[in-house]
């Protein structure tokens, strides 16, 4: 790795630490109407951005608020096999859905193509902040590793490069890749959403609610492994090789590893969405999914997503784990040891040149 490159992830880890910081299941019949864009270069795509469509309904029947969570302004903790939701708070309120946006782009770009295929990185794709891998014009990666740094380290640059990439094997302009994403939430029933890039960063036009945002979790977990085995991924770097740099992909969600059961899903920061996380998990048979939105820190984030973890898995009987600040620091620990890592590399390159 160039040492340009390595302090250039020195410089940008701060940056993600502070950012990171009953249902009705149902196969979704293929409509009649066309899903053409109307920006279209000729090559329709309806066929397989309607492929994978579940349909999903909560069941808010014996839902309350959690007092713990007073200062949270939007939460939702919910049954993912049978949709009883269990506490929420804020669920109809639209808000920006910052990084969860990722969620519906990679649905979208693995509609298109497969995981394997090669993908140019442009300068269009990196002009992407704050959260990035750093990626360069001209590399070239798989499809299966962009998909990583974009759910795992939730990079904007990684997000973007596999839109356009997707779009550009598909044929289509990079602006039918987002007019694809809202077809796609309309045929999800995210009646209340709509968006205006891949990455989740703040636009006027780009917004969403947590009952959306289940609807859209719930079509990943019925019909995209890949998101979901993205979305466990731990440091599954992309290593060096001549296409391309090494890039770390750290994964942000503060509850791997610490919550007994967690194995993913995306976490999400703008300034206007806050520090936001979806979290599943799953004990002792039962699946649980706990959305947060809009605390002030990523360790406010994670301690509600766990609080929730805990409220639902109670009315099982299960004791609840209380996760507490100290064991969330550990996790912490780990995005520290990285930064003091990339520092070492960085001071053996100096030495050498």
């Amino acid at each position: 790795m160039s040492l340009s490159l390595l302090k250039k992830l020195l410089i940008l880890l701060p940056i993600t630490l502070l950012v990171a910081g009953g249902a009705v299941f149902a196969l979704y019949k293929r409509p009649t109407l066309s899903l053409i864009s109307p920006f279209s270069k000729g090559k329709d795509q309806s066929e397989k951005i309607s492929a994978k469509v579940s349909t999903f309904n909560l069941d808010f029947s014996k839902s309350k608020t959690l007092t713990a969570l007073e200062n949270v302004p939007r939460y939702l903790v919910y049954n993912q096999e049978t949709g009883l939701v269990y506490y929420s708070k804020g669920t109809e309120i639209k808000m920006s859905p910052a990084s969860f946006t990722k969620l519906l782009s990679a649905q979208i770009a693995l509609d298109l193509i497969p995981l394997d295929t090669p993908i140019t990185v442009t300068a269009k794709s990196i002009e992407k902040v704050p959260t990035v891998l750093g990626l360069k014009a001209g590399e070239i990666l798989s499809a299966a590793d962009l998909l990583r740094g974009a759910i795992a380290t939730s990079a904007n640059d990684s997000a973007q490069a596999l839109a356009d990439g997707a779009a550009e094997k598909a044929g289509i302009y990079s602006s039918e890749f987002v007019y694809y994403m809202n077809k796609k939430a309309e045929l999800l029933g995210m009646t209340h959403s709509h968006f205006a890039n891949p990455d989740g960063l703040d636009e006027q036009n780009q917004y969403s609610t947590l009952v959306d945002i289940s609807r859209l979790v719930n079509n990943v977990q019925r019909n995209y492994p890949d998101i979901l085995a993205a979305g466990k991924s731990d440091n599954q770097d992309i290593g060096l090789a001549s296409e391309h740099g090494k890039y770390y992909l750290p994964n942000w969600n503060g509850l791997l590893g610490i919550y007994p059961g967690v194995d993913g899903l995306k976490i999400a920061y703008t300034e206007e969405a806050g520090y936001s996380t979806i979290v599943t998990a799953l004990r002792d048979g039962m699946k649980v999914v706990a959305i947060v939105s809009g605390t002030d820190s990523y360790l406010e984030r994670d301690r509600a997503a766990a609080d929730l973890l805990d409220a639902a898995f109670l009315t099982k009987g299960l004791p609840p784990v209380r996760v507490s600040t100290l064991m969330l620091n550990r996790r912490y620990q780990v995005w520290g040891d990285l930064a003091r890592k990339i520092r070492s590399e960085i001071k053996s390159l100096q030495s050498v040149n």
